[in-house]
Formats: C-alpha cells, sequence, structure tokens
C-alpha cells in the first residue's frame, strides 16, 4: 500500500486498470460464434424458494449474455458472489435457479433460457448456439473460493503469486469445467480483488474477456477518479463520501479516502461511526457493544490499512470526519417501536436494543452536507435493508441523486433503492461491489483480472 500521506495523487493513473488495458468483448469478436462461452457472473443464488435477488444484476448480467447471444454463443452461465463460487449451501437445492431462470427469461425475450440440476447434465447436453444454461449450484466449489480468498496474501512475492496461480489453475472448479466451454468471460468485479479459481483458474488457456458489467464497474470508478482530480487541481472543496457500511473496519476506508485525497469530508452511518464514538470515550450499551464486536470479528473485509492503527486514522482526519448526531434504535429483531437516541446515550441500551438507523436530525445534517457538495461518492446502507428503517437510507439517496452535486454510487443495496426509486439515471458513476469499489479506491490491486490483461500493455498496482 503506497503512502499518500507523502506521495498525494502520485498513484491515481495507476490503481484502477483502464478498460483499455483489458480484452472486452468487443476484442473477442467471433471468437465466440458456435462456441460455448463460460460467464461467472455477478448473481446471488438463492439459499430458499423466494430470492431476495436484486433485477439491477439481472439486467446487468443480461447485456453480457444478449451480446454474447447476438454473436450465435452458447451461454454458460456460474452463478458467483464476491469471493464465493455459488452462495447455495446445499447442492441439491434448485429453487434460486429456477428463480433465475425465469428472471433471465423475462430480460431475454426470445432467447432460450435452461437450467440443470445436475452438472454432468449440463455440461453434456447438446446446447443450440445462441441459448443460455444456468449451471447448478456447487457447494464444494464455494468452500473452495472462500478458502483461497481466507488464506489470501497480497500480491508482492512473484514466486508466491506464481504458486497460487498455479493452485487456482489445478483447483476443483477449473478441473471439473476446464474440457467443457471454450471461451471465458469474467463478469464478476467483487472477485478481481482475489486471486481464484473462479477468476484466474477459469480463464487459464482461454480466449478470454471482461464482461460488459465488469467493464462499466471499471469505467464508472475511473470517472469517478477523474472527476475528483480536476476538483482537487482547481483547489475546490466538496468531495463527499457517504460511508453507509455495516463493517466498523470501513472508518479506515473513510480515513484512507481522505488521506489520499480522493475525497475531503467522510460521512459515516451507524457503525463506522460507532468505532469513532469509541475511540473518543463514548461508552457504548450492552447492544451496541456486542454488535460492534461481532462484527469486527464475523466480517472479513478486504484489507485496505495494512500496518495501520485504526485509532491513528480517526484521530489524524476527525476533524473531516462527519458523524450521526442522533440513531433510531429497536429491539433485536427490529420490527419493535423505535426511539430516537444521541450519541450520549448509547450508554444506557440494554442488550435487545439494536441501532437501526442514522437519525432525522443527521439525515438533516447530511442533507446539508451534499447541498454543498461538489462531488458525492456513496458506498453501503445507512439504515436496516426493511421498513421503515430503510427510508432513512432511501432519503439520502433521493437528497444526493437530486442534488446538483454529480454523484456516485457502490453497492447491490444502495442502487436497487436508486432503481426503486427511478433515479438511477441520474448516477454519473454505478459499482457493484461497495466493499469491492472503495477498497480500489484506497489503492487495494485486482489481481483477478491479470488473466485479462492484454498482452504488452501493463496494468500496474500501487507501488508499496
Amino acid at each position: 500500500m503506497p503512502d499518500h500521506e507523502t506521495t498525494p495523487a502520485a498513484w491515481w493513473d495507476t490503481f484502477v486498470p483502464p478498460v483499455g488495458s483489458l480484452q472486452t468483448l468487443d476484442g473477442l469478436g467471433s471468437q465466440v460464434r458456435g462456441r460455448r462461452v463460460l460467464i461467472a457472473a455477478d448473481i446471488d443464488v438463492a439459499r430458499r424458494q423466494t430470492s431476495s435477488e436484486s433485477h439491477f444484476k439481472i439486467e446487468r448480467l443480461a447485456r453480457t449474455v444478449r451480446r454474447l447471444v447476438n454473436n450465435d454463443a452458447t451461454v454458460l452461465i456460474l452463478g458467483t458472489q464476491g469471493s464465493n463460487s455459488v452462495r447455495v449451501l446445499e447442492p441439491g437445492n434448485t429453487q434460486g435457479l429456477e428463480w433465475h431462470r425465469q428472471a433471465m427469461e423475462r430480460v431475454l425475450p426470445g432467447t432460450g433460457v435452461a437450467r440443470f440440476d445436475a452438472m454432468d447434465d449440463a455440461l453434456s447436453a447438446d446446447l443450440e448456439p445462441g441459448t443460455v444454461t444456468l449451471l447448478p449450484n456447487l457447494a464444494e466449489v464455494s468452500r473452495e473460493d472462500t478458502a483461497f480468498a481466507t488464506n489470501y496474501a497480497p500480491p508482492g512475492d512473484a514466486e508466491a503469486e506464481m504458486v497460487r496461480q498455479q493452485a487456482c489453475e489445478r483447483a476443483l472448479l477449473p478441473t471439473l469445467l476446464r474440457d467443457r466451454f471454450d471461451v471465458f468471460v469474467l463478469d464478476d468485479f467483487r472477485s478481481a480483488v482475489w486471486m481464484l479459481p473462479s477468476n484466474v483458474g477459469l480463464a487459464a488457456g482461454k480466449p478470454c474477456a471482461v464482461g460488459l458489467g465488469l467493464q462499466e464497474d471499471l469505467e464508472s470508478l475511473v470517472r469517478l477518479v477523474e472527476h475528483s482530480r480536476a476538483l482537487r487541481e482547481a483547489g475546490k472543496l466538496g468531495r463527499i463520501c457517504y460511508v453507509g457500511s455495516s463493517r466498523p473496519q470501513d472508518v479506515a476506508t473513510a480515513c484512507i479516502l481522505l488521506a489520499n485525497g480522493l475525497f475531503d469530508r467522510a460521512l459515516l452511518g451507524p457503525m463506522p461511526s460507532l468505532m469513532v464514538y469509541r475511540e473518543l470515550g463514548f461508552a457504548l450499551g450492552a447492544g451496541p457493544a456486542a454488535d460492534l464486536e461481532s462484527l469486527l470479528q464475523t466480517h472479513r473485509p478486504i484489507e485496505v490499512a495494512a500496518g495501520r492503527d485504526i485509532s491513528d486514522l480517526i484521530n489524524r482526519h476527525l476533524s473531516d470526519l462527519a458523524l450521526p448526531t442522533d440513531y433510531l434504535v429497536a429491539n433485536r429483531t427490529g420490527y419493535g417501536k423505535s426511539r430516537r437516541v444521541t450519541p450520549e446515550g448509547l450508554e444506557a441500551l440494554a442488550d435487545d436494543d439494536r441501532i437501526m438507523s442514522i437519525g432525522p436530525e443527521t439525515l438533516k445534517k447530511f442533507a446539508a452536507e451534499t447541498k454543498r457538495a461538489r462531488l458525492v461518492f456513496h458506498f453501503g446502507m445507512m439504515s436496516a435493508r426493511h421498513r421503515p428503517y430503510v427510508s432513512y437510507t432511501e432519503e439520502v439517496i433521493r437528497t444526493n441523486l437530486t442534488s446538483s452535486a454529480p454523484s456516485y454510487m457502490a453497492g447491490d443495496h444502495i442502487l436497487e433503492i436508486a432503481d426503486d426509486l427511478g433515479l438511477s439515471s441520474a448516477l454519473r458513476g454505478r459499482t457493484t461491489g461497495a466493499q469491492t469499489g472503495s477498497s480500489v479506491l484506497c489503492g487495494v490491486p485486482m489481481p483477478g483480472l491479470a488473466p485479462f490483461r492484454i498482452p504488452g500493455d501493463a496494468m500496474t498496482t500501487p507501488a508499496s
């Protein structure tokens, strides 16, 4: 990780790979015609009969699928999410796939979309060009990809990276699928910060390209960086970042985004702000203290602050952090009657109390920040995802997207809300992964994109 404090902005042109340095669908051209194309897609395979899958992500995937189908490719879709090849832990659970099959048919009228309950059946079937097939759930593959991500070491040691790449290529997923497809397309942005069997492993020895969804993710981040740079070089403040994550550690992300000059103001949601209030000496009651510790232990964040002390980061950038002045609190189920609590009242919260959202005064405070802003980047929720609390996240999004400031967003949930509000057309850029997008903006490299580099076109990462 570069020292942004001593070399501000020197790294801005290197940390997000430009799409021009990567193989795209345009570059594949006629190589897909009449061939089997495997897409590693960013869709969440449902665990239950009903799915919470967003139509935003289905439509995002459909753009890539439509391009391939129009070029007479036979499309195979493997559902992925972040560091997991699939989310379902029961190999026989097919209800989620049926939901996705129907959803894909709705956005691809006239295109045959099939699903198979057994991988052997899917891979041995006589599939026609111009058709789409959803591959079955693979519990063992999910565990394998997760193990690679969990034991991941940051790049730097070339020999270790080569060993890891070879391990990815020999892993179960590429071994199972290697002889059953001809071309590989990665359309999963969130997996790109790791070298995994589901990206590097599947790409080995195959013509490959990034999908249109992943391409849009990268292009959005590049535009955001360029927009911020232009404002910074003009000496203009008002580059604000909403950090609405459920990950307490994202307070470190906020501070690094401030340190590298990408933003000059960070507005913190509930969990990141509790880290700051605790650092400032505010006592936390049993409920929020337990939730904070649980999230610190169970969330496996992308490492953005290696070797840095979070307390030091907070204290160095405290004046540029905007904290909530009130929260909404309810019982642990989140469905009881809520009440408003100020930071001074956090100590009195009982074990059954849970912070559900920023409060009404905070909403007004943050709206005033947006009104003065020249650039807005928002990642993560400012509330729980159910009503009535989600209305606070909705209002933050509405305020941002109806303001005069150019707005960028990262994260599936808030992008889905923007779509539902009918405001997504106001976005200057959108990126699917909240944690991945914010981490890449902090300088986290993307080794999962290595196989997609155009030969001879260097794709650099920040110098250590």
